[in-house]
């Protein structure tokens, strides 16, 4: 009794040894499995606009750890990661995911970054009232304009709605004679084509600024000189408070910023 009573113990034993060696076994042959897609886009190329945001979901299986690098000096080690460049340029995304036991697999991808190059000023409308000394209008009702993009860095604002202490990023030629109430159908829509590269930081972009603080954004104005050489601005996002809207079609190629006011304007951009 004593002897079957071992030797029942001694094959429960061999069992629980062969059950345990047949499941490393197994174990070892799931392999671990890399994968993640962008946007639902699951290609080998990915493309996206400088400093947009985008969460990579990791589809990964068999995997218990991950480690990302982006192609540009960082590595992250997170099992989702949301994407950004801040620089143009064409890099190499790879993901490594590995399995406890040591087996790891990857999965490389390229990510073409582009920025968003100014192409075309539309001034819609151009319109002041030569009565209204508050608004620091022109008093005459004929002037020449053109249009300014500074970089938002110093409140001091002299005349109204003129940032003369702020850096002028980019002027456009002047357009000549230009009457008080020059709207649509009586005049066609201003368009100044760009001959030169101007990069348009969305980052430095926002749908309204505050003019009591530095916000390192851009100030985007029409401005306008008199027969006496005196400067003047007919509309900006800064002092009139002005609301920017953005419309952001990668697919299609376009990117635009826009506003509404009694003068408006629409900045036209391709990705590049």
């Amino acid at each position: 009794m004593k002897a079957t009573h071992v030797l029942f113990i001694i094959a429960l034993f061999f069992a629980i040894g062969c059950t345990d060696h047949y499941n490393s076994n197994r174990d070892s042959e799931v392999k671990p499995e890399a994968s993640f897609s962008f946007r639902g886009n699951t290609s080998a190329t990915l493309k996206m606009a400088t400093t947009d945001t985008c969460t990579l979901f990791n589809t990964s299986v068999n995997a218990d750890s991950s480690t990302w690098t982006l192609g540009d000096g960082r590595t992250l080690k997170t099992r989702q990661i949301v994407l950004s460049y801040p620089k143009a340029g064409t890099y190499t995304l790879k993901l490594k995911v590995r399995k406890f036991d040591g087996q790891t697999a990857e999965i490389s991808k390229t990510v073409v970054v582009v920025n968003r190059i100014l192409k075309k000023i539309i001034i819609d409308k151009v319109q002041w009232d030569t009565t209204i000394v508050s608004q620091g209008w022109p008093t005459t009702n004929k002037v020449d304009i053109y249009f300014q993009i500074q970089l938002y860095n110093d409140i001091t604002m002299k005349p109204k709605g003129i940032y003369p202490n702020c850096p002028v990023l980019y002027a456009s030629p002047v357009i000549k004679n230009i009457v008080s109430n020059y709207v649509p159908p009586t005049y066609a829509p201003i368009e100044i084509t760009l001959t030169d590269k101007f990069v348009l930081e969305k980052a430095l972009l926002s749908k309204t600024v505050s003019p009591s603080s530095l916000n390192n954004l851009y100030i985007l104005s029409v401005m306008a000189v008199d027969a006496n050489g005196k400067t003047y601005c007919l509309t900006n996002n800064v002092w009139y408070d002005i609301e920017l809207d953005m419309l952001e079609d990668l697919p299609g190629n376009k990117f635009s910023v826009s506003s509404n006011f009694i003068t408006s304007f629409k900045l036209i951009c391709d990705y590049e």
